[in-house]
């Protein structure tokens, strides 16, 4: 099994543009059994990390993965956890 983490690129992209590319990928991530993917959102006004932060909050199989009790963390990038649903909750995700 391959530790990599799936990365997912928004940086200098349009508000829109990044939503729809995150919510995309993290639905792929989610479908592929990823557990952890790494947002790169860049520095910038701090929409983008803003938005990455909502969209993880919106979602109920998603959190915030915290990494600063042993490394520094991006201040350009937020790790997200990929949580495991339940068989309901996983219904609602997959489209028939």
């Amino acid at each position: 099994m391959s530790m990599s983490m799936k990365v997912i690129y928004i940086r200098k992209m349009r508000y829109e543009e990044a939503r729809l590319k995150l919510e995309r990928e993290i639905h792929e991530a989610f479908l592929n059994g990823d557990s952890l993917v790494e947002i790169v959102h860049g520095l910038g006004e701090g929409k983008l990390k803003q938005m990455t932060i909502e969209f993880v909050k919106s979602h109920e199989f998603l959190k915030v993965y915290d990494t600063s009790s042993f490394i520094q963390p991006n201040p350009g990038s937020t790790k997200v956890e990929i949580l495991c649903p339940d068989k309901f909750a996983m219904k609602r995700y997959i489209k028939k």
